[in-house]
């Protein structure tokens, strides 16, 4: 975490040191970042970074703490709107994330843009939050009487699956900007099947208890 030298700058100056750190982040993978290039940009004396991070490991963990922090409220308050119906969730997340254009939220491009510099990486394990499918902030606001069964690691797999299906949708549309509708209607069929299953009636259903 950067030490409380750091929360007590200028807004200005704090702004600036991470623009700087993002800048870096989304130009090269983890391994290749370089405090030189970020306290350049950021026009700081290389000690005064040291006196707010440890290293380049403190303040990746800062900065994804920070966008997963910003994901997850996001989620909560579209599960809110939702009733929390996590059925609901990725169709409403799409239209949140996503522009009439087919232009992407800067948050999420950012983290497209990490992903894909740094295939293989746990993001999760770097940022050391925690490992539950469904994080405490939006488990709170789930409905769990939609659900076939109420417990949450259950309502965290369907979180998960739902997840899938959005991020799907959200590379499917960066890809072709012109097919958001096909793109919409592709997220409400496959929900429908996560929500409902595709088998035929009476063909490989078990009932669970609830």
């Amino acid at each position: 975490m950067p030490s409380s030298t750091f929360f007590r700058l200028p807004e200005e100056k704090r702004a600036r040191l991470i623009e700087a750190g993002w800048a870096e982040m989304t130009r090269v993978r983890f391994t290749e970042l370089s405090i030189s290039r970020i306290i350049a940009e950021a026009r700081i004396p290389r000690g005064s970074f040291y006196q707010y991070f440890d290293g380049k490991e403190d303040l990746i963990r800062y900065l994804l703490g920070d966008m997963q922090g910003y994901f997850i409220t996001l989620l909560r308050d579209i599960l809110v709107q939702a009733e929390g119906d996590l059925f609901a969730l990725p169709l409403m997340a799409y239209d949140s994330f996503i522009s009439g254009k087919g232009y992407a939220d800067p948050i999420l491009t950012r983290f497209i843009q990490l992903i894909t510099l740094n295939k293989g990486y746990d993001l999760q394990s770097i940022v050391g939050g925690p490992s539950d499918l469904l994080p405490d902030k939006l488990w709170e606001v789930v409905d769990p009487s939609k659900l076939r069964r109420r417990d949450r690691g259950y309502a965290g797999n369907i979180f998960r699956l739902s997840c899938a299906v959005l991020a799907l949708a959200i590379m499917e549309t960066l890809r072709a900007h012109g097919q958001m509708d096909q793109t919409r209607a592709s997220i409400e069929t496959r929900m429908d099947l996560l929500r409902y299953g595709g088998a035929a009636e009476g063909y490989g259903y078990k009932e669970e208890t609830i």
